[in-house]
């Protein structure tokens, strides 16, 4: 069974998440909070029995069973959870991953676009709430800002030859 100082540590890295990843899918906190902790049980009855295959990480387990519970409770995945939630998780994970070369593409236009690009499409702030966050003149200025940077990208994922593999 896990150390207690562990599971604090693991709980402490994956809930955060977990909770960004339910508000995304129409969640609130106290829906991550329950999907989590059910997440949770799943992990430490199966680390318990024995029957815990883990190809990934710990985080990666939690965050993939969170997701698949949460779309589960919403009829939003399938009627019935798989068998296998291992191997779903591991396909689930793997879907993670593309998600982190998006990160990795996000990245080649900078940091200031990386912050301009998440508040407008993450945190959902409005063109006018992002001019003054980041000290533009007006709202049109953070709007050609917001296309220069998608267009920094473009232009990277071009050199890279990617950018027609992956986005046409």
């Amino acid at each position: 069974m896990m150390e207690q100082e562990s599971l604090v540590e693991l709980y402490r890295e994956a809930f955060p998440e977990a909770a960004r990843l339910i508000k995304r899918l129409g969640g609130n906190l106290e829906e991550a909070n329950d999907t989590f902790h059910d997440a949770l049980l799943i992990y430490l009855e199966r680390e318990a029995k024995g029957t815990l295959q883990i190809h990934t990480s710990a985080k990666a387990y939690l965050l993939g069973t969170a997701k698949i519970l949460w779309l589960h409770s919403k009829n939003q995945y399938f009627d019935s959870l798989p068998e296998d939630v291992e191997a779903f998780v591991d396909e689930e994970n793997a879907a993670a991953d593309e998600d982190k070369n998006v990160f990795h593409y996000l990245l080649l236009a900078g940091q200031k676009c990386l912050h301009i690009l998440k508040a407008f499409y993450y945190d959902n702030l409005s063109l006018q709430q992002i001019a003054a966050v980041f000290g533009f003149n007006g709202v049109r200025s953070a709007t050609v800002q917001k296309h220069k940077c998608i267009e920094k990208i473009r232009i990277e994922l071009k050199k890279m030859n990617l950018y027609e593999e992956r986005f046409n």
